[in-house]
């Protein structure tokens, strides 16, 4: 078999988790059991990695070997499976100071320690980190008990033949919120041989058969390694809890897709907007079909230069000639703390700024107010004043990224392809109402296709994900 990129399993964390082993156990397995790890050149013992077919052959070598060992009460050839509480790994371990938590968590709380207490208290942290980093494991070994659960044996839609079960790891101390959008990173190609070349027979349930509303981002290809979805979860997380849902496969010549609950982004289907649900799984959504605006959006333009505004299966806005002049296009949407991104298709400017997000004082006409969100040619990405007309920059993008394709904000961090480039102390658009887009300068312009509005996730971090089998 040949391996590939997207086989391919980066540290000894990620082939522990795959192995469903701590990460002692894996070690001596590539020792005395010659598992498959690779090293790159000049990096050390540390720098591994190793590919899921090779290990999967081996495992199908090693069933014999390994049938007598036993991590946690379970049988080594086993695959790990999810439990549906955090609470059970603290009766795993036994022991309620040692309490599973994520690195990044336990780095929350470091930062809050005294540094003389870190030196008294600094063998309990490493600890705690040697058990975040099996926590995972032991979420999948609890749950190999025997128990019967709604999870162990869910009930799967009426014309779905093949599934793969998804645990989302809420691991922390609030829980995540109803109609949360989870987003999903999966590599299509690991289940071409189930999937239609588009992905057109793929939706997602829960473990009593229940449709989740999903909306496939980008990568709808079942050869693509990274495709994302977003899913509509109804009822949130629990804290410290761990939700099983479901990605299944229909016969690969049917079409679920669909303007409700099982969707794709605009520019995806054969028709603009064909299969957009959007609208179903966001908290606000827009796609700018057609040449009109939609309910709720208004347009307009400030005196000096010239400016452009085109409605055409997505947005385009230009401005030229300077003067203090602009071009936008602003909504009633009502921002609070949520997350506001958009697909930026195009941007260039010469000798001026177009700013993405400006957010505005009314829901009705054009109140500009400060810190907006764009580009200058001068600086890159950007957060911008403007001060009746007067631009100010207050903070670039570190590292400054090329123009990226999903640009957003929420409260005082911009986000380029969901990473954070700028952190500010005050708020991004003092004004409550979302997306005054705006293009001012000599020369400046930009297009996108979708904007979306969509909830937070506690502490900024999406619930982590396990993917396992097919079956």
């Amino acid at each position: 078999m040949t391996a590939n990129h997207s086989d391919r399993l980066e540290t000894w964390k990620e082939i522990a988790v795959y192995l469903g082993r701590d990460l002692r156990t894996v070690m001596r397995w590539e020792k005395e059991r010659s598992l498959p790890i690779r090293r790159f050149p000049g990096g050390g013992r540390a720098a591994v990695y190793a590919y899921r077919s090779e290990i999967d052959n081996w495992l199908n070598n090693s069933r014999g070997a390994l049938a007598g060992e036993t991590n946690g009460g379970t049988s080594e050839s086993q695959p790990p499976r999810a439990t549906n509480s955090v609470s059970d790994l603290r009766r795993a371990s036994g022991d309620p100071d040692t309490l599973p938590r994520t690195i990044r968590t336990e780095r929350r709380r470091n930062d809050e320690v005294g540094a003389s207490e870190k030196k008294t208290r600094g063998w309990r942290y490493m600890s705690v980190a040697a058990i975040a980093v099996a926590a995972v494991l032991l979420l999948a070994l609890v749950a190999m008990k025997g128990r019967s659960s709604a999870d162990d044996q869910p009930t799967t839609p009426a014309g779905i033949n093949h599934k793969v079960k998804i645990s989302l790891i809420n691991d922390e101390a609030e829980p995540v919120p109803g109609l949360f959008q989870q987003m999903l990173t999966v590599d299509s190609s690991r289940y071409a041989s189930v999937e239609a070349p588009n992905l057109q027979n793929v939706e997602f349930f829960d473990s009593h058969g229940r449709i989740l509303k999903s909306w496939l981002e980008s990568g709808n290809s079942n050869v693509a390694s990274r495709t994302i979805y977003w899913i509509q979860l109804p009822e949130g997380i629990p804290a410290s809890t761990v939700l099983n849902i479901y990605m299944g496969f229909a016969d690969q010549k049917r079409n679920l897709l669909n303007t409700t609950t099982t969707g794709e982004a605009p520019g995806l289907s054969p028709t603009y907007g064909l299969y957009d649900d959007g609208n179903s799984v966001f908290l606000h959504y827009a796609n700018f079909a057609g040449n009109e605006l939609p309910t709720g959006w208004y347009k307009g333009s400030t005196p000096g230069g010239h400016g452009e505004l085109r409605i055409e299966n997505g947005v385009f806005l230009a401005h030229s000639g300077r003067g203090g002049g602009s071009v936008f296009i602003g909504s009633d949407w009502s921002l609070g703390n949520n997350v506001a991104e958009m697909d930026l298709l195009y941007q260039q400017t010469t000798r001026g700024q177009e700013m993405l997000f400006v957010c505005s004082a009314n829901p009705s006409s054009f109140h500009w107010t400060a810190n907006s969100v764009g580009y200058q040619d001068m600086s890159g990405l950007e957060v911008e004043a403007n001060n009746n007309g007067t631009p100010f920059v207050v903070a670039t993008a570190n590292p400054n990224p090329p123009p990226a394709n999903i640009v957003g904000f929420q409260d005082g961090t911009v986000l380029a392809n969901y990473q954070p480039v700028i952190h500010l102390g005050a708020r991004i658009c003092g004004g409550d109402y979302l997306a005054s887009t705006v293009s001012t300068g000599f020369n400046a312009s930009f297009s996108f296709d979708w904007v979306r509005m969509r909830a937070p996730s506690p502490h900024g971090a999406m619930p982590a994900t396990i993917f396992g089998q097919l079956r």
